[in-house]
């Protein structure tokens, strides 16, 4: 498994000039998968969403960031191996990283990709001054347990709403 700082750098890699479209998620998986390595639950459910909603097998991290999106992970470290209490304690701890990073991205777009604990922190701070629920940001539940085709069908109707330029 690859250090932090390593998961951090592909991230920053892929991140586009203007990300535009920000996927927020609440953190990588503890086993070594990652959304950029292109490995993860969230990267094979988020593909099948875009391949659906443009009607082809066309989605690739790099057609990712050239669509001007960008997953951000609330929290550094892997929260999927802690209890609840943990879990909720580590998201309300990171949320003002997260204000801070959207207000300096500006995306006009916010797909949340956890609905649990992300969400009640989310709707409880000031993010919620600038979006609009189904309009601007949209609560996703993680694609996992059972909730994958929930997960495409509400990811598929939150880009009805996205202009993206195809290369």
């Amino acid at each position: 498994m690859m250090p932090n700082n390593a998961y951090e750098n592909l991230r920053n890699h892929h991140k586009p000039d203007n990300v535009e479209v920000l996927f927020v998620g609440e953190s990588r998986p503890q086993g070594g998968t990652f959304f950029y390595q292109g490995d993860s639950a969230l990267y094979r459910e988020t593909k099948k969403a875009f391949d659906e909603f443009f009607k082809e097998d066309i989605f690739t991290v790099n057609r990712f960031k050239n669509w001007n999106c960008w997953l951000y992970d609330i929290s550094e470290n892997p929260v999927n191996g802690l209890g609840d209490h943990e879990r909720k304690a580590e998201i309300h701890l990171n949320i003002p990283k997260l204000i801070d990073t959207i207000e300096t991205l500006n995306p006009k777009t916010i797909i949340v990709c956890k609905k649990k604990f992300v969400e009640p922190e989310i709707r409880n701070s000031s993010i919620m001054d600038n979006y609009c629920e189904s309009e601007s940001i949209f609560f996703l539940p993680f694609p996992g347990q059972g909730n994958q085709r929930k997960y495409r069908e509400s990811l598929v109707k939150a880009l009805g709403g996205i202009s993206f330029c195809l290369d």
